[in-house]
């Protein structure tokens, strides 16, 4: 049951997009049609040459052995990549980059941001696969994963000038968090919450409150919510309702959408969609469809024993279609359901899945549950393609339920913007004439005569968020009539013109009958407008990063000014995103008016007021000024963000050793030296880690290709009380204050091998690492103790969460592995030769069969821990055949010294 929801629920999702991708040409931010669904919106982006980016997040938590035991929504989620990472190769030009990221206790980016195309998808499915043992999740922390999101998009944004952003995040239970017993608890479920930071969650008060300070951050004015609606980011929310009440996903509705609990400000248009899972078919009917058009939908009676009329529902096919999509949900077990053709062959599609080469078109289906079929219908030629087809239901005996049906027709016509390369519009010239037109997906034209009477085309323009209908209804032999377009009273920036083309199929003519034809899904262009000021003065971007920040200080950029003229801040700023408590945010300009207006570029200070976690979003009014200042001015809208974070707590040692200075040198030694050991700690929230090895020699490395590690590969140790001594990726990291007085505090990783660490300097005492205390961002190499001059040598790197900086760090890695390696080796002898002593030969053992990668290591492998006795209980691991081995940090285990906590989340 668990699976058949989170099939159909991610089967609509993809749906949406996949026919989004086929027609529509980008939008903007600024103006977004608000007639267009969420998915629609991202899919136009896309296709309109914009960068996508899809992140997808997954609960964790340990109620999923209960909820998707089968791992459902892996499957589900795996079926989703391959489908649009097809659809993609159809569309040309189209980029979309995918991520995939986990939440529990906290927000955990698994693989990083990768091109999607079936190339691709073999690496991104195998992140995926390690989802249906991910269940080890003590919470459910809506805030840490909208949080992760909000900083993942943020960050994109700041890399590409038109990013198209789509969260589609998946959980099984409402915002609950567990309560920690001690502070061992604390750090290994996660550590402090970043919204309550001097909560320690010991108590079921302190569980509650802090639970409700997360919901309020997510949904208030300007909070958590508004502030990924404010960086452009479409959200699918998919609930997985088994065995909790609908009501429970009410939050996760709301941060989807805006309903059901009333969440943000922002909610024109619609942010996103939510899709509920809970029982078996008809829900499962509901999801798959739940992205269709209106109308698409229909209720047949079923024929019994054999075809009848009025079982069958038809359809008309023509040249303008090139594909089917369809879901059908039988009344009654047993129901067989048959594709009539339009020469009158009856096609059973049969249980389980199939395919069939119909002569000019593909034939594959699938039955989600034996009630629920899905099939695909694709062109490849005109032959045996136009006219009458047919979806039939035929039972063993007569339901009063009706079968349903959702036919979606895949029209192979788009309309266009024909002269759009041609157009230049600047506010105060004359009318331009818009030349319009119908494409198929090569871009081909299409004679409008060719198309049925019933052809439509609408045109209109979005800008400011005004609405201009520029022509209505226009019948096909108008289609490529020049409409004009009239910028008196538009403001400079951009805008959006949206072409609606309404297409229904011919008409077919079978003896003295005629079968109506079928109305396709409406096709959109959303066609992005650069609205230039009037002549002789600047233009200016759309929208302005701020970047990211980890302080309260103001942070300044400068707006670039192209053309002539000046520009200056008009005063009307609004601020629809902001961390909790910094509603006092500032934007100002040195420029404030026209006597002191900015020439070359605009300077921009975001003063946050405070220091807090969250985006600063907003949009602000900046003037432009032509050349010649008896112009009148022209405004221009700006959009602008600035993340931010509270720092990792950073050592505070030289300004303590400035104040006991200038306090004067009376202050005994001791209290320096206590002061070294108070703040020799490693700092941060987390260290994550990982490790490989390989051959290196003076020549060559097994890291001169690329590092073979990745994000996905990390593991996390988090950082709570207990900074001093932490254990990660099988390394033990050791702070230490230094001797001397003004020597700063550093790590030690003890290794049974000569190591050495640090960052293209490397470091070591005492034969070991020695790392900075922020050991995030740097790295360690260890020399194989039994054979260190010839045998493989260790790198472990270590990272922060989000892993900033991986990629330089891996390469600082490669650059510079070798000259490390040469340098511990220094003055050691040389060792005995031998045929096991070259690192790069093959190994041969002669006489003796290769180890077993399989074998017990040592004998200790040990057996999987035992299902609970009660399912209300927390699991002790994973399904049985789903990893041999129990996971690191076991949640479920008791921790030392003390009992699992007495109250468990709300989904268990």
């Amino acid at each position: 049951m668990a699976m058949r929801g989170w099939k159909a629920a991610l089967g609509a999702a993809v749906a949406g997009v996949v026919a989004g991708l086929s027609g529509f040409i980008a939008p903007t931010a600024e103006a977004q049609d608000p007639d267009l669904a969420p998915v629609e919106r991202f899919a136009s982006c896309v296709n309109g040459g914009g960068q996508g980016n899809v992140l997808m997040l997954f609960d964790t938590s340990g109620s999923l052995y209960n909820t998707d035991r089968d791992g459902g929504r892996v499957k589900a989620a795996k079926a989703t990549v391959d489908r649009l990472a097809e659809s993609l190769t159809a569309v040309q030009g189209a980029q979309v980059d995918l991520a995939v990221a986990g939440f529990g206790t906290s927000y955990s980016r698994t693989l990083d941001w990768t091109p999607l195309n079936p190339e691709t998808t073999g690496t991104i499915n195998a992140d995926l696969a390690r989802y249906a043992s991910k269940i080890d999740g003590v919470d459910t922390d809506y805030w840490s994963a909208m949080d992760g999101a909000r900083k993942e998009f943020s960050s994109r944004n700041q890399e590409q000038t038109t990013p198209c952003n789509l969260l589609m995040w998946f959980s099984d239970g409402e915002f609950a968090l567990n309560q920690r017993a001690n502070d061992a608890e604390v750090q290994k479920w996660g550590g402090l919450k970043p919204w309550v930071p001097e909560n320690q969650l010991r108590t079921e008060a302190d569980v509650t409150a802090a639970v409700e300070a997360g919901r309020n951050d997510l949904c208030r004015p300007g909070g958590l919510a508004d502030q990924l609606r404010s960086l452009d980011i479409i959200t699918i929310g998919i609930g997985l309702a088994v065995d909790a009440p609908p009501e429970s996903f009410d939050l996760m509705k709301g941060v989807s959408t805006g309903e059901g609990t009333a969440c943000g400000e922002l909610t024109e248009p619609k942010p996103g969609e939510f899709i509920m899972a809970t029982d078996v078919d008809d829900l499962i009917y509901n999801f798959v469809t739940a992205l269709e058009p209106d109308g698409n939908g229909d209720e047949t009676p079923t024929c019994v024993d054999a075809e009848c009329p009025e079982g069958t529902r038809t359809f008309v096919l023509d040249g303008s279609i090139g594909a089917v999509n369809a879901t059908a949900k039988a009344p009654l077990d047993g129901t067989r359901i048959y594709l009539k053709t339009r020469t009158g062959e009856s096609i059973e599609l049969t249980q389980g899945n199939g395919d069939q080469d119909l002569g000019g078109s593909k034939l594959t289906w699938e039955w989600v549950t034996p009630r629920v079929l899905t099939f695909d219908l694709t062109r490849e030629s005109q032959e045996n393609w136009a006219g009458p087809w047919g979806i039939v239901f035929v039972a063993e005996e007569q339901s009063e339920e009706l079968a349903k049906s959702s036919i979606t027709l895949k029209g192979d016509i788009s309309p266009t913007l024909v002269n759009r390369d041609e157009l230049d519009l600047r506010v105060g010239e004359d009318p331009v004439d818009l030349r319009l037109g119908a494409v198929d997906r090569n871009g081909e034209r299409i004679d409008p005569e060719t198309l049925s009477p019933e052809t439509t085309l609408s045109v209109k323009l979005i800008s400011g968020g005004e609405t201009t209908d520029l022509a209505s209804g226009l019948a096909k032999a108008d289609i490529e009539q020049p409409v004009q377009l009239d910028l008196d009273g538009i403001n400079p920036g951009i805008a959006e013109l949206v072409l609606t083309l309404d297409v229904t199929t011919q008409s077919w003519q079978q003896g003295t009958e005629t079968i109506p034809g079928t109305r396709l899904e409406p096709r959109h262009a959303s066609i992005p407008l650069t609205i230039a000021p009037p002549a002789d003065f600047p233009s200016i971007p759309d929208r302005i990063s701020f970047g990211h920040t980890e302080k309260e200080d103001p942070v300044t950029v400068k707006v670039p000014l192209d053309g002539e003229g000046c520009a200056w801040l008009a005063g009307e700023t609004r601020f629809t995103g902001y961390p909790d408590g910094l509603d006092g945010a500032t934007l100002t300009s040195p420029a404030t008016g026209q006597d002191n207006c900015a020439s070359g570029d605009l300077e921009l200070t975001l003063d946050p007021g405070g220091l807090g976690n969250g985006s600063f979003t907003g949009t602000t009014q900046v003037m432009l000024a032509a050349k010649d200042s008896t112009a009148e001015p022209v405004a221009a809208e700006l959009a602008f963000d600035l993340s931010q974070s509270r720092p990792a707590s950073q050592p505070i040692l030289w300004t303590t050793l400035i104040g006991v200075t200038l306090l004067g040198i009376a202050i005994p030694v001791g209290i320096l030296y206590l002061v070294k050991f108070l703040t020799a700690k490693i700092p941060g929230n987390a260290v994550l880690a990982g490790s490989t090895s390989g051959p290196v020699d003076d020549a060559h490395s097994f890291t001169d290709n690329g590092v073979p590690l990745s994000v996905a590969n990390l593991q996390v140790a988090h950082l709570t009380t207990n900074r001093r001594e932490v254990n990660v990726a099988g390394k033990t990291l050791k702070a230490k204050m230094g001797a001397a007085i003004t020597e700063p505090g550093y790590v030690v990783v003890e290794t049974p091998g000569a190591s050495a660490g640090g960052k293209t300097s490397l470091q070591s005492v005492g034969g070991n690492a020695k790392l900075p205390l922020a050991v995030q961002g740097n790295w360690m190499v260890a020399l194989d103790p039994q054979r260190p001059v010839s045998g493989p040598v260790e790198v472990t790197v270590f990272t922060a969460p989000g892993a900033p900086g991986f990629a330089e760090l891996l390469e600082d890695v490669r650059a510079n592995l070798r000259t490390a390696v040469a340098k511990l080796r220094e003055g050691m002898p040389p060792e005995s030769s031998g045929p096991g002593n070259d690192p790069w030969s093959t190994p041969q053992a002669s006489g003796a069969s290769a180890p077993d990668p399989w074998a017990n290591p040592g004998g200790n492998r040990q057996a999987p821990p035992a299902r609970p006795a009660n399912p209300q209980q927390p699991p002790s691991g994973p399904p049985s055949g789903q990893f041999q081995n129990p996971p690191q940090n076991d949640p479920w285990a008791n921790p030392p010294g003390g009992q699992r906590p007495s109250s468990g989340p709300s989904s268990w």
